[in-house]
């Protein structure tokens, strides 16, 4: 009987070889004897045959592979697939450190014009431009913002900014160091600049960089000509408009925005007002301020500056990808941007063509005759996270005195020594820095993506996406969410310049998280925004303490513990607080031989917080066996202090879902040793 098929499992050369010549002798007896003679035309053709289909299983094999996330490993498969899922992937990211610029003020003048020595002469304060790099060996970093040293706040609103006095021999005061922190981001910024022609405006049109290793795109700009020799200023690229003509230029200015999708129809922004020539100024040049924008007073610091934000709506947009073999193309919209009507039947013809087939839903085009410039980031990698101290040097800075008006004291020579007291260090290590994603993180990017919806469904998205709101709009510093009486309530707090929690809740702040999350809440939520809770508690620690030890430090060391096991830092809205952990850690202090016993008191009134703790209390006794003096009681002049019953809640200070617990003071932790 003969058999009709070959082996399915044969899927190799020699296998395909063999099953082929089994199945001719079996079918065709009378060409079995050609097999053995490799001249023959038989053998030809099943060696041609099995070549063929041996290539084919090959072939067949790698495309199923390459379509299956979990067997493939060619990188260009995976990038294919996350596209096709959604996943935006992204490249190599710089790594970041927090900097610290320091130079030297004279002290300055009273109304009289005699010396003030309470304070610097800002008058005399330099202004480093951002785009400022700095280095750590050969590895750059850019600042993204003005280093205004007359300035309290940084970009984002959050004040940044010290001094400190420096005095002569004989104590007085002579000059100040003025310090101010920044963010470095590594890499080098570079610009592409291309004029467009027709032939490079179409739809969907895509520009490509034509560096490998770029981290991201800063801003994207267009002159409305294409007669463009110099360059545009480095605070062109950042002015929060999509048209502008930029310090009286005669050119009009067109900025595109970058969007996670074309489909993004608004994007978040500050209003910019013209100047007196009715052109509009960059907010950050120089940080001149809106007089309407919100200014926060903590006593005698100021706190925090709140930008009045909103939706604007967005047609000039871009979104970028990274291709295959590590290049970033920027990809536009579809629309035609006609400034007028056309008049003529043909022009008017595609111009309701464009607006059924290429609206600006998508994003408009730039037009032909054009110039673009493309300011980006190359470089980053996990190299780019340094050690702190290891960024030293300035490769480049450009200053300006902008508060010398009138102010005859600041000459030249004294600008000049100003500028050689510059310096600057990162106070904190380089972190986020990393390569671009492997085969094997691409995998788990895509196994793990979930398309961004782009609204709040959960009170846990409430929360993300406030938090995700730009500083320089008053983002919050801790915020709760909780559903009630079939409202989202957000209780919210602050933190000043002394590292304290506040309450207020600036009518401008409030107005930008109302207007913020109006673009991703559900049409039948109801926001309320209010305050949270601080509650203030003060700790009395009584501790045996090894005589050989100094007394002082084993004390500062109890005090430095309980400060960082409750810094507000580590600590979040409605979380518990376990004092047996804490204990745990001060039993680890050197000197320390015995914790006898920690109470914690509540307190407000007085200077602190008006909000009580609700927790259970109970009455205070002196512990004259353990006391360094006379009975010893925790109070606070001027404010209500209770003990907290410990017993009563398990040694856990419980949360509320909008309070948090806060040492107001250090000398609200008081130690009582005993000496053996």
């Amino acid at each position: 009987m003969s058999t009709n098929h070959i082996n399915y499992l044969s899927r190799d050369f020699d296998s395909i070889k063999s099953e082929l010549i089994n199945y001719s002798k079996s079918n065709y007896p009378q060409l079995s004897d050609n097999f053995g003679n490799d001249s023959s035309i038989s053998s030809w053709l099943v060696d041609l045959m099995s070549d063929c289909v041996d290539s084919l299983n090959y072939h067949i094999d790698r495309v199923f592979q390459n379509t299956q996330m979990n067997s493939t490993n060619s990188k260009a498969a995976l990038m294919n697939m996350a596209r096709s899922n959604g996943l935006k992937v992204p490249g190599p990211k710089a790594g970041m450190c927090e900097v610290e610029f320091s130079c030297i003020l004279p002290a300055g003048y009273n109304e009289n014009g005699k010396v003030d020595i309470s304070q610097p002469n800002w008058n005399a304060a330099p202004v480093i431009q951002r785009n400022c790099v700095v280095a750590a060996g050969n590895l750059s970093y850019t600042i993204d913002e003005n280093i205004d040293f007359s300035e309290q706040f940084n970009s984002n609103a959050f004040s940044n900014r010290s001094y400190r006095p420096r005095r002569n021999a004989n104590g007085e005061i002579t000059a100040y160091t003025v310090t101010k922190t920044a963010i470095a981001t590594a890499g080098s910024r570079k610009v592409y600049k291309k004029v467009l022609t027709d032939s490079d405006i179409y739809p969907f049109m895509e520009v490509m960089l034509p560096d490998n290793d770029v981290i991201n795109v800063e801003s994207v700009i267009f002159k409305g000509s294409s007669n463009i020799n110099v360059s545009p200023e480095i605070s062109e690229y950042y002015v929060n408009e999509e048209e502008y003509q930029f310090r009286n230029g005669a050119v009009t200015t067109y900025r595109f925005f970058e969007t996670q999708a074309l489909t993004d129809q608004w994007r978040w922004g500050s209003f910019l007002k013209p100047d007196a020539n009715g052109n509009l100024e960059n907010e950050l040049v120089h940080d001149k301020y809106d007089p309407d924008d919100y200014v926060d007073y903590n006593e005698e610091n100021r706190v925090t500056r709140i930008y009045r934000g909103g939706w604007r709506p967005l047609r000039q947009k871009f979104i970028t990808e990274y291709t295959d073999n590590g290049y970033m193309k920027l990809i536009f919209g579809s629309g035609v941007d006609y400034q007028e009507y056309p008049t003529d039947a043909t022009s008017y013809a595609q111009y309701r063509m464009s607006a059924v087939i290429n609206n600006d839903m998508l994003g408009v085009l730039p037009k032909a005759g054009w110039t673009m410039f493309v300011l980006y980031n190359v470089g980053g990698g996990i190299e780019t996270n340094v050690a702190k101290g290891a960024v030293n040097t300035i490769k480049s800075m450009q200053t300006d005195f902008p508060n010398i008006s009138g102010d005859k004291s600041v000459t030249g020579a004294l600008k000049g020594q100003i500028l050689r007291t510059i310096s600057v260090t990162n106070v904190s290590n380089g972190v986020v820095g990393k390569n671009a994603p492997s085969a094997n993180e691409l995998k788990y990017m895509i196994k793990y993506n979930t398309a961004s919806q782009e609204r709040c469904v959960t009170l846990k998205d409430y929360k993300a996406r406030l938090m995700q709101m730009p500083p320089k709009y008053g983002a919050p510093f801790r915020c709760s969410v909780i559903e009630e009486n079939n409202k989202i309530v957000l209780s919210i707090l602050g933190m000043s310049a002394d590292g304290s929690l506040y309450k207020a809740i600036p009518s401008t702040l409030a107005e930008n998280i109302e207007n913020y999350l109006s673009h991703y809440k559900n049409i039948g939520d109801y926001v309320e925004i209010k305050s949270g809770k601080i509650y203030n508690i003060g700790f009395m620690i009584d501790a045996f303490i090894d005589k050989s030890y100094n007394s002082a430090d084993v004390i500062a060391n109890i005090i430095s513990t309980v400060k960082k096991y409750m810094d507000v830092n580590n600590l979040d809205m409605g979380e518990d607080i376990f004092i047996g952990d804490l204990n745990k850690e001060i039993s680890l202090i050197d000197g320390l031989i015995s914790l006898i016993d920690v109470k914690i008191y509540k307190i407000n009134g007085g200077g602190y917080s008006s909000d009580k703790c609700p927790l259970p209390s109970t009455t205070d006794t002196a512990m004259n066996d353990c006391a360094t003096t006379d009975e010893q009681l925790f109070t606070i002049a001027g404010a209500e202090v209770e003990k907290i019953d410990l017993d009563a809640v398990d040694s856990v200070l419980l949360g509320d879902n909008d309070a948090m617990y806060e040492i107001k003071q250090d000398t609200d932790i008081q130690v009582r040793v005993k000496q053996k």
